[in-house]
């Protein structure tokens, strides 16, 4: 039984003729060097997308962090792509510039001789090599610390991930932000960098956590240097495992 059969063919035509042109304005517009560039634009922003990001982590991360879980993600870049963007760069001037190099020579590191030099040297270039490796690593183990610490605040692990994601890259960029003085004054600008990026982390989980209490404040802190430790021993730990794959008679 047909109700609006006055209608029925239009209708067809009407369906019809939508759906070509929803195919028709579906087609991806050809790629040109405009394209490209438009999307770079696109993707560092100053409104939306990679500088955004950056600005607003910086200034108020809580707040973004917590925005960007409750859904209003289309203005901010995604925590991942950030995390590549920003560990890419940090590889590549530590390894143009040799800036843990620069750190061993001013603090002494690199003053021993014959098979222990040797292994300075392979723990050295393993950094160099798999730094964004580590850096990877690194943060689903702050993810889970961060779920254990505070776990009673209702976020799951996967938010715990993009929490860590976004203060970590964040972190990385304020080392960017020091590169000359790392460069010129290793050992003095790397103290500095750990500091900065200790207070930068409580801050982040402070706002984020939206903690008041002296207490909660205290154990976010510990937690906070718990997580810097267990980078500097996965570091360590990765680099000697190398360094005894590459020179096993050690």
């Amino acid at each position: 039984m047909e109700f609006f059969p006055f209608v029925g063919q239009n209708a067809l035509i009407m369906i019809e003729t939508s759906g070509q042109e929803s195919i028709e304005n579906n087609i991806a517009p050809r790629i040109t060097t405009q394209y490209i560039w438009n999307e770079v634009l696109k993707t560092l922003s100053w409104e939306k997308g990679f500088f955004f990001t950056a600005k607003e982590l910086l200034l108020k991360p809580g707040a973004t962090i917590r925005a960007y879980l409750q859904g209003e993600r289309k203005k901010y870049s995604n925590p991942l792509r950030f995390l590549v963007f920003v560990t890419a760069a940090v590889t590549l001037l530590t390894i143009n510039l040799d800036l843990f190099g620069q750190l061993y020579r001013d603090t002494g590191t690199l003053s021993a001789e014959g098979t222990a030099q040797q292994t300075q040297n392979a723990v050295k270039n393993f950094i160099y090599q798999y730094f964004n490796i580590i850096t990877f690593l690194s943060i689903p183990l702050l993810a889970v610390l961060s779920y254990l610490f505070f776990r009673r605040r209702g976020y799951n692990y996967a938010e715990h991930l993009v929490v860590n994601t976004f203060l970590m890259t964040e972190g990385m960029l304020i080392y960017l932000l020091i590169v000359p003085g790392l460069y010129y004054y290793p050992a003095i600008f790397n103290l500095v960098y750990q500091l900065a990026w200790l207070a930068y982390f409580v801050w982040g989980f402070t706002s984020f956590l939206q903690e008041r209490s002296w207490k909660g404040v205290i154990k976010i802190i510990l937690f906070c240097l718990l997580s810097s430790f267990v980078m500097m021993l996965l570091g360590v730990i990765i680099s000697v495992f190398y360094s005894l794959f590459q020179n096993p008679t050690i």
